[in-house]
């Protein structure tokens, strides 16, 4: 017989026989069912990403590497030129995202006793400096290394992206991979080992894109609105979207009749373009109200950035200067890289086997990267070009039946060039890529 002091152990009623057992409590059962249900989406998430990135290797690998010569280009640049390598990374539009990253945004717009702004970080999106604030945040490394590591990975998302959106496309493997390794070694594709945004952008792009070809409508919107963060080239994809949604919409059903603006089967499409630029368009506002104007953002982009839209005309003067006068060799360079991107959007516009919203979002890029005047910067055309990744395809169809060896020799010396022409912009004219 136990002693007053001894515990007992008592049967709880559910322990008895005949007894019945009494439930969990609600909450304890949400959050063991949400746990379990969270573990399980995150298990087939990692999953089905490892299954579509194991194609992508080849792509991502030789992505990699293009961006390997570049910083060998690079480094021999600042050797030869006697001037820092890695601080270059961050130079010029890095060092804006960096300010952001490290201090925020101005909460005052600085304007000058005439009334015209003075340069301002209110200019540049924040969904870059954002990223790269975090991995700040996450690791300890400073903006600089944090901005390169957002820009690493970035790409690296942004080339399986592209294969993924290539293999949809074509259905080939090596064409796929060859669209993917074009885009990485065009003319501008040195900034995408700067801390620059085009490899953020083009993540979302990519992915966006592939989205929108598939008709996932909530998937599409969604990295809309992180594109729209990030750049406003989100509105190529914007557009994209709106014209597959568009196509919903005007199809016709087996009785002849329309689909229209209201059936439930346009309903998600419609919502999702509608709400695909509000991020975008709300940052342009913010700018907006913090300037006093709506036209706040455009203003300080035309007041203080000379950026402007004057529909190309700037675009072909100088053009036609560095065409038919002396001038640096870099700039007729830079002409003949516009002329072939020219040439190769009117050439993807042939090829009726890629969707309407792909010719679509590669033609208003190309539109908002030619027709914005930029006399300080007509040099930089390539890198606005960049996200206009849509108009390799036909290229990357060509090329695949050309010798391996040929195509090797092709691709890496496009990201030597890549380097070159970057590295001469930075360490010889001392001016932004």
């Amino acid at each position: 017989m136990p002693s007053p002091s001894m515990p007992v152990a008592v049967t709880p009623p559910a322990a008895e026989k005949g007894a019945t057992r009494m439930p969990a409590a609600p909450d304890t059962v949400f959050a063991d069912g949400l746990a379990e249900r969270v573990r399980r989406g995150a298990t087939e998430v990692l999953g089905r990403a490892r299954v579509s990135f194991r194609p992508a290797r080849t792509a991502v690998f030789g992505y990699l590497i293009a961006r390997a010569v570049n910083l060998v280009v690079l480094a021999l640049m600042a050797l030869a030129t006697g001037k820092p390598f890695w601080s270059m990374l961050g130079s010029w539009d890095g060092v804006w995202f960096r300010d952001i990253a490290d201090f925020g945004y101005v909460d005052k717009i600085p304007v000058s006793p005439t009334g015209k702004p003075y340069w301002t970080n209110v200019e540049f999106f924040p969904g870059y400096p954002w990223a790269v604030r975090l991995v700040c945040d996450l690791t300890g490394l400073s903006a600089l290394n944090a901005g390169m590591v957002v820009t690493l990975i970035a790409g690296v998302v942004a080339a399986w992206g592209l294969y993924a959106l290539g293999r949809e496309l074509t259905g080939s493997h090596r064409v796929a991979t060859l669209f993917a390794l074009l885009w990485g070694v065009a003319p501008g594709s040195m900034v995408l080992t700067m801390v620059y945004s085009e490899a953020l952008f083009v993540a979302f792009a990519s992915w966006g894109l592939l989205a929108v070809v598939r008709r996932q409508w909530t998937l599409a919107c969604v990295l809309c609105l992180f594109a729209g963060l990030t750049r406003n080239t989100a509105f190529a994809l914007v557009a994209a979207l709106g014209v597959t949604a568009l196509a919903v919409v005007l199809r016709r059903r087996e009785d002849g009749t329309r689909v229209g603006l209201l059936a439930p089967e346009a309903r998600r499409p419609v919502v999702a373009t509608l709400i695909s630029p509000l991020a975008c368009v709300g940052f342009i506002a913010w700018v907006g109200w913090l300037a006093g104007r709506p036209d706040g953002w455009m203003w300080i982009q035309d007041k203080a950035f000379n950026l402007r839209f004057d529909a190309g005309i700037s675009t072909v003067q100088w053009m036609n200067k560095y065409l038919t006068h002396l001038g640096r060799p870099i700039y007729v360079v830079c002409t003949f890289v516009i002329i072939l991107s020219v040439a190769l959007m009117i050439w993807s516009f042939r090829d009726r086997r890629i969707p309407l919203s792909v010719h679509v979002y590669g033609a208003v890029v190309m539109f908002l990267a030619l027709t914005t005047s930029n006399g300080w910067f007509f040099h930089s055309k390539p890198r606005f070009m960049l996200p206009a990744f849509t108009i390799l395809l036909p290229l990357a169809r060509l090329m695949v039946k050309w010798p391996r060896g040929v195509v090797i020799s092709i691709l890496v010396a496009g990201a030597a060039f890549s380097g070159w022409y970057v590295g001469f912009l930075l360490y010889v004219i001392n001016t932004n890529p």
